[in-house]
Formats: structure tokens, C-alpha cells, sequence
């Protein structure tokens, strides 16, 4: 096997793994938020429990690429696709990071029936970030650029559910001091799903430099 037939071979492998964390990530998101919606807080703690292994992985990439580097002494645009293998695999250890603070946040909310239209709005906003991640996790993948755009602009669509969500919340009347953590916990929720998708815009990103290697702010 020539050095170049093996520097293809280990990329593959490479963006396999990346592929299983990527589904493991998505998974754990999803997982939140459909514990969220069935108020199965014993969900949370497995969900919890289970990011040991995304970071496990996460490292084991980090570990492979820099070996990659060191081995092959690869030419610019091989070394471009390590490093965004590198960038894309940190970005979603911290998705999956977000996915734990979510449970958290959703553990210590109260089950008030008042409280279920702004539910059932974060459950919308999730649902929107959640298509966003399963895009782009395809568009890394398969190396395909329009559609990395395309997930980005979807960004715009989850920032004004966040504002508009937000907004709602502020203008809350409070008329029982117990409401105040569970108005705080629904707060934290919706930024951590925002930041998530914001997530989703920086692999776009990293998909664009890795094609064309040029690097766009899409945010």
C-alpha cells in the first residue's frame, strides 16, 4: 500500500468516528429533549451519565489526528481535512456538553401546567436545532458545501425563536416565588439549544474551509 493509499485509508477511519459521535451527540440531544417533553427525569441522569463516552471518543479522534499529522507529514490540503476533523469532533464534545447542561436544567424544573405553552415553544426551538445538526452532520460527510450554507442560514430561524422566546419570558408575571427557578431553568434551556445551533453554523464553517479552503464567518 502506497503512503497516499494509506493517508486515505486512516482519513476514512477518522471520519467514521466522527460519524459515530456525531449520531452519539445527536442522540443524546434528542434524548434531552424527548425527556424533557415526558418529564422522565430519570432519563436525565442516563443522558448524563453517557457523555463520559462522547468525551472518550472525542479524545480518541484528537489522539488519531494528531498521529495522522505526525506519521504522514501531510501536504496542505490533507493536513486542512485533519485539522477540520479536529475542529468538527471539539465542536460537537461541546453540543454534547450542551446536551448535559440541558438535562440538568430540565431536572430541576417543576411540572406546572401553566408553564406548558413555553414548553411546548422550546420543544419547537429544539426541533429546529436538531434538523439543523442532522443536516450538517450529512454535509461534512459527504463534503458538500451548499448544503453547509444552507444549514447556516437556518441559524437565523432558531435566533428569533430564542429572541422571540426570550421576550415572552421577561414579560412573565410572577405570582408565586417557586415559579422563579422554573421561568430561570426554561431560560437556561433556550440558550443552551441556541448555542447548539450556533454549534451547527461553525461545522458549516469548517465544511466550507475543507472544501475550499477558505474560512467564512457565518454567523
Amino acid at each position: 500500500m502506497t503512503v497516499r493509499e494509506n493517508f486515505n485509508l486512516e482519513m476514512i477511519e477518522l471520519k467514521e468516528e466522527i460519524k459515530l459521535l456525531g449520531s452519539m451527540v445527536e442522540k443524546a440531544f434528542f434524548d434531552t429533549m424527548d425527556a424533557f417533553h415526558s418529564k422522565n427525569k430519570a432519563k436525565f441522569e442516563q443522558i448524563i451519565e453517557n457523555d463520559k463516552y462522547i468525551n472518550a471518543i472525542e479524545l480518541d479522534i484528537n489522539e488519531k489526528a494528531t498521529l495522522l499529522i505526525a506519521k504522514q507529514q501531510p501536504v496542505a490540503s490533507d493536513l486542512r481535512k485533519i485539522i477540520v476533523a479536529l475542529k468538527v469532533s471539539s465542536d460537537l464534545e461541546r453540543m454534547g456538553d450542551l446536551a448535559v447542561d440541558l438535562a440538568k436544567a430540565a431536572e430541576r424544573m417543576h411540572d406546572y401546567e401553566k408553564f406548558k405553552e413555553y414548553e411546548i415553544s422550546l420543544l419547537e426551538m429544539a426541533n429546529k436545532a436538531q434538523h439543523m445538526m442532522n443536516n450538517v452532520l450529512i454535509a461534512y460527510k459527504e463534503s458538500k458545501v451548499m448544503d453547509a450554507q444552507h444549514v447556516a442560514s437556518m441559524d437565523d430561524v432558531v435566533d428569533a425563536a430564542y429572541g422571540e422566546f426570550i421576550w415572552k419570558i421577561i414579560n412573565i408575571t410572577i405570582t408565586d416565588k417557586r415559579d422563579i427557578e422554573h421561568i430561570t431553568q426554561m431560560t437556561f434551556i433556550a440558550r443552551y439549544i441556541e448555542r447548539i445551533a450556533d454549534y451547527c453554523t461553525n461545522i458549516s464553517e469548517w465544511i466550507i474551509y475543507e472544501v475550499n479552503g477558505q474560512r467564512f464567518d457565518l454567523n
